[in-house]
């Protein structure tokens, strides 16, 4: 009996942007870090700390979510992004000799997109930041770390900085 190949990805109503990113450098060791950020406190800080400790390339990546995307949305930069500017700015500053490599998506979903780009760099591990701030704004976004929990594959570890 000959076996049926199965697709490796059901098709779904929404495909994440591809976020652009530049090419890994190779003067890094072999492992890469995803971090997802939203501000420049101790979840980058940690980011930092981990990627020069293991020598590894470090990707941080900004998720800009609204819930309606137009086709310009999907083709916007970083450098359009004045928060996520700020951002990366204040990161390539803290990381000195050990330059992150930039990361930007907008989506419907951080979840999603997280996963996404986590599994598409082929990471060893994601650090996310632990939700601060209102409760109510948790509760309507949804738990994007139960999300990414849920979706991420084996062999991607997951770090909640808190």
């Amino acid at each position: 009996m000959k076996k049926q190949a199965i697709p490796e990805k059901l098709p779904v109503e929404f495909t994440p942007p591809k976020p652009a990113f530049a090419p890994a450098p190779t003067s890094f060791g072999a492992e890469s870090i995803l971090c997802a950020i939203r501000g420049t406190g101790r979840t980058l800080d940690f980011a930092l700390r981990e990627a020069r400790k293991t020598d590894s390339r470090l990707y941080l990546l900004f998720v800009r979510e609204q819930p309606f995307m137009t086709e310009q949305d999907s083709k916007r930069k970083w450098q359009d992004d004045p928060e996520a500017s700020v951002i990366f700015a204040e990161a390539k500053q803290k990381a000195a000799d050990h330059q992150p490599l930039f990361c930007y998506a907008v989506s419907p979903s951080a979840a999603e997109t997280i996963v996404d780009v986590a599994a598409t760099l082929g990471a060893s591990r994601l650090i996310l930041g632990a939700p601060r701030g209102h409760a109510l704004m948790h509760l309507l976004r949804g738990n994007v770390i139960r999300e990414v929990s849920n979706s991420l594959p084996e062999e991607i570890d997951l770090l909640v900085y808190a």
